[in-house]
């Protein structure tokens, strides 16, 4: 490894302490300095800034001028050498240290200095390809802004440009793939504006935005981001580089924005088109060169309020316990640096006669301690033998006690007999199975007339369930002459059931066709008979099996039926007369809406109004807000969107010419009396119902809502 790289190693180390030594002083010297000063602040986070790369360069060549030295130093002794000069052997120590702290630097270099230097190229590698596919993309961003600026705008840009004292030409281009303002270039300044500002911001506001981008030009502030970008590169293991470099960026969007207000007269208007920029930012370009200023929700809002001249209050003072931990962990850095550097080496030499002592007191400590050990795991296994011995070998009592219990107590001839007789039938089963067959009594010749009337084996579970669920061969025997030759689990289920022949007959008559065996076993659970079945196709609903379980399901009787005819609307289908009960719409809540005014057109707004509770109490709420002769479709609207009388009386209170549509976009946008308090707190006055949903849009007063919330 080359002295170069090792000097490198170094003021990476080094650039630690001094990165947060000027941070801290640059955080005091800001709360020094007062708001308002804007360019004096920005003028001092650049020189702090640029502070982080002098020092570093100033400790590279430091650490270069130390190597050199060190190199010439071993030359110059050999030639001063005198002949008399005697070389005395030292005596061998216990521990040979380091004598010098070069020494240890020298080690620490060696060993530490490789994998170092290896992660910062890294990172500028990474960083670097970042920074030049940025660079990229503004070129072709450059090249592919065909789109020339209207002449009246570009006669507007021309006058702002002489006004403000820039001799140069800027030229001014349109974009449709950028979502907000770009100033690039040093030598050949260029303007891009997005497509969608034309339409989206009034000719003033387009001029003002314009000299927003003029003071960039004016100030360098493209070549001064380049080598911003260029120091985040190096250094961007610090987070004190990041955070400085955040605070200049903002420094530098306000100056900005002062000489942008200077060219308007009214700061609300500057104060619009950044809102109105941000509502049509729906993807915004990070470019590591772009003078876009990479302003977040938090960062607009701060720059809106001050150019309305309400800056938002910010603690100017820094907290005792922050500004003692950060002095502290700057002394705990600096402090033990030499001992952390010397505790890198490897191992201290040990001399042979300290590890022959060490090695000796091991062997020692372990043969004294192996005999006890030994002897007490011997123990141990040696009880834990004879224990398992006792047991093997204990008197035969405990053996043939558990031969006794294992070995099963001579029954008596009717039990042996029930179990051969099962075994003989087919039924070779564990001693479990025959004690439940025996419980449910059942017998070889009720399993040989189950067997011949289901015409098949019946296996043990299918024997219990036919004997619990009492069914016969007989019943087997009639629901096969009524032609249901099911399988024994359909049997089961309609013995269950209590189906009948007889039923099975009647609901064929009644319902025309044969029911197989599940729509059978629906129709009992459900209760339906052929009387309901009758009632209802006397009633006109001729439906299949399906609706008319279904009906009966949801308690749809012809009486009901009758009723929702009379309604109006004509005669309801099997699905309307469904959906209507399900949602509990019976005739005189229809009754009672029309009494009130509340005009439906079929079932389907029946059942709408019902789900989304459209009432007649909801309705002169409303009036009583001071909203009447609502349609009907628009009340159900409102009630979709969460509108209550309470909500509307709230807004109606604040903006008394509100509409039906415009209290529906309220609602939407989720604007209630607390948000609109905090828009007249932040100074949006005079307020509009658009106004405010723009603000809500573009989210600027929600995150100084969250932190009046966390301050109570």
């Amino acid at each position: 490894m080359t002295h170069h790289w090792e000097a490198l190693g170094w003021t990476l180390i080094h650039f630690c302490w001094q990165a947060a030594t000027i941070a801290l002083v640059y955080k005091l010297a800001d709360l020094w300095m007062g708001k308002g000063r804007t360019q004096a602040r920005y003028v001092l986070a650049l020189a702090a800034l640029l502070g982080m790369l002098v020092a570093s360069m100033g400790t590279l060549a430091y650490e270069e001028s130390v190597y050199r030295q060190a190199a010439t130093m071993p030359a110059a002794g050999i030639s001063g050498a005198k002949p008399s000069l005697q070389i005395i052997p030292r005596p061998l120590a216990v521990i040979d240290m380091p004598a010098a702290p070069r020494a240890t630097a020298k080690v620490l270099a060696s060993d530490v200095m490789p994998y170092l230097d290896f992660f910062w190229l890294v990172g500028v590698a990474c960083l670097s390809i970042k920074t030049i596919g940025g660079w990229w993309l503004i070129r072709r961003l450059r090249h592919s802004a065909l789109q020339k600026a209207p002449h009246t705008l570009r006669i507007g840009l021309d006058r702002i440009r002489l006004q403000m004292g820039i001799p140069r030409f800027v030229d001014l281009r349109l974009s449709s793939r950028i979502a907000g303002p770009l100033t690039v270039g040093v030598i050949r300044p260029l303007i891009l504006l997005p497509v969608t500002a034309l339409t989206s911001l009034s000719p003033e506001q387009l001029e003002v935005v314009l000299a927003h981008e003029l003071a960039h030009i004016r100030r360098a502030d493209y070549f001064w981001n380049i080598l911003q970008t260029m120091i985040e590169t190096l250094f961007f293991f610090h987070p004190a580089v990041w955070w400085l470099s955040h605070r200049l960026r903002e420094q530098r969007e306000l100056c900005c924005d002062d000489i942008a207000v200077e060219t308007c007269h009214d700061p609300a208007v500057y104060a619009t088109a950044l809102l109105r920029l941000e509502e049509q930012r729906k993807t915004h370009l990070h470019l590591a060169m772009a003078l876009d200023g990479n302003q977040g929700r938090l960062g607009l809002r701060a720059r809106v309020l001050r150019i309305l001249g309400d800056a938002e209050e910010q603690p100017r003072d820094l907290k005792p316990l922050s500004l003692a931990g950060m002095a502290a962990l700057l002394v705990l850095f600096i402090c033990p640096l030499p001992q952390v550097f010397a505790s890198f080496k490897s191992a201290p030499k040990v001399s042979a006669s300290i590890l022959h002592a060490v090695q000796k007191t091991v062997r020692t400590h372990a043969a004294v301690k192996a005999p006890a050990i030994h002897t007490s795991v011997a123990a141990a296994a040696s009880t834990s033998v004879h224990a398992a011995k006792a047991v093997l070998v204990s008197p035969d009592g405990a053996t043939l006690e558990l031969n006794q219990s294992a070995t099963p107590a001579p029954s008596s001839n009717g039990k042996s007999d029930y179990i051969d007789q099962m075994r003989a039938a087919g039924y070779n089963v564990d001693l479990d199975k025959y004690i439940a067959m025996k419980t449910q009594d059942i017998t070889p010749q009720y399993a040989e007339q189950m067997a011949k009337a289901t015409g098949q084996r019946p296996s043990v579970d299918d024997l219990i369930a036919l004997k619990v669920q009492d069914v016969t061969p007989d019943y087997i025997a009639r629901m096969r002459a009524a032609g249901y030759n099911g399988d024994l689990h359909k049997i089961i289920a309609m013995k269950v059931q209590d189906i009948t022949p007889e039923y099975a007959d009647a609901m064929a008559k009644a319902t025309g066709e044969k029911p197989n065996v599940d729509e059978l076993i629906a129709l009992k659970v459900q209760d339906v008979t052929p009387d309901y079945m009758a009632g209802m196709r006397a009633a006109g609903y001729n439906a299949d099996l399906h609706k008319l379980i279904a009906m009966k399901v949801q308690d749809v009787t012809p009486e009901y039926a009758d009723a929702m005819a009379k309604v109006g609307f004509g005669k309801p289908s099997v699905d309307d007369l469904i959906a209507l009960k399900v949602q509990g719409v019976s005739p005189d809540y229809a009754a009672k809406l029309h009494a009130d005014g509340i005009e439906a057109s079929s079932f389907h707004d029946l059942i709408s109004y019902r789900i989304f509770n459209v009432t007649p109490e909801f309705v002169a709420g409303m009036k009583e807000a001071g909203f009447s002769n609502i349609p009907a479709k628009k009340l159900l609207s409102l009630r979709v969107q969460g509108v209550t009388p309470e909500y509307a009386k709230s807004i109606k209170a604040q903006f008394p010419d509100a509409t039906v549509e415009e209290l529906e976009q309220m609602r939407i946008f989720n604007i209630n009396a607390d948000f609109i308090a905090s828009a007249k707190r932040h100074g949006f006055t005079p307020l509009t119902i658009q106004k405010l949903v723009k603000l809500r849009i573009s989210g600027i007063l929600d995150d100084s809502d969250q932190a009046k919330e966390n301050q109570q």
